[in-house]
């Protein structure tokens, strides 16, 4: 079984695909869809979390109908979180559960779930994190709190491995430390120079992987002058600074013909002047 989560489907609501630029020709189209990312991926066991705005609240006589068929063809248990838009008539599909907020533990994580972002919630000083909607494409987050709207998946549920990889490399709110002070977020050090890092920010600072020295933010692969590199553990990071200063091409293989320029750091034919 598999938690999954969604918000801001908005079926039947035509305008939403100007608004939010969705690639799709016309609402039929958005709301096909939609469906088929979410029955690709949830399952008949699954529990599948809508965080408000299911459909447009304005949509009448056929369409409430049309929208109460792709209600029934999605799988799962199906909960809903409710949005601005989740009149009576959304509410009267069928839910398994219809709340304001929720306050859960999926795979031993706590999550506060609620239609809009919150700058803090329950459980935000003990680790928990907030998924929310409403925002669409304008916001992904911040360190703990995450947008789990269409607008910002590709129009899929996502599950919470999904939700923890992209909160890890979201910025930390800019006002947490106003309204939750003393309740920092883990550091590193670089080790070499101790320098303070923060482990999950995208920030340049590379890391040991295995045999690799790998840069956080992109994955690519760097070689560190004077056998530093052996001098690092598993998981010890660097930081920018240090790379710069220890930064090497000559322990990569250079190219047949060429040597190593250690000034202008840089590959050259061997018979190149200078």
């Amino acid at each position: 079984m598999t938690t999954w989560f969604s918000a801001d489907s908005h079926f039947g609501h035509a305008n939403i695909i100007t608004f939010c630029n969705r690639p799709c020709a016309d609402v039929e189209a958005m709301d096909t869809h939609i469906l088929a990312q979410y029955r690709a991926r949830v399952g008949p066991e699954d529990d599948f979390w809508i965080l408000g705005d299911f459909a447009i609240s304005k949509v009448q006589g056929g369409h409430r109908r049309e929208i109460a068929e792709i209600f029934q063809k999605i799988p799962g248990r199906k909960h809903l979180i409710l949005g601005n838009h989740d009149k009576a008539w959304v509410r009267a599909l069928g839910w398994n559960s219809i709340r304001d907020t929720a306050d859960v533990t999926v795979e031993g994580q706590r999550l506060f779930l609620f239609h809009y972002p919150m700058i803090t919630f329950p459980g935000a000083r003990h680790g928990a994190l907030q998924l929310f909607g409403h925002v669409h494409d304008n916001w992904q987050g911040s360190r703990n709190s995450v947008n789990v709207g269409v607008d910002v998946w590709d129009f899929r549920p996502v599950s919470l491995p999904e939700i923890k990889e992209r909160a890890a490399k979201l910025p930390v709110n800019a006002h947490w430390n106003e309204v939750e002070p003393g309740c920092a977020f883990p550091t590193a050090t670089c080790c070499f120079c101790l320098a303070e890092l923060d482990p999950q920010l995208p920030s340049g600072h590379a890391i040991r992987r295995g045999a690799r020295i790998v840069i956080d933010e992109t994955g690519e692969t760097i070689a560190l002058s004077g056998g530093l590199s052996d001098t690092m553990a598993e998981g010890d990071r660097i930081c920018p600074q240090c790379i710069g200063g220890h930064l090497s091409v000559a322990e990569f293989t250079l190219p047949e013909g060429c040597r190593y320029d250690e000034q202008l750091n840089i590959a050259r034919p061997v018979d190149a002047k200078g």
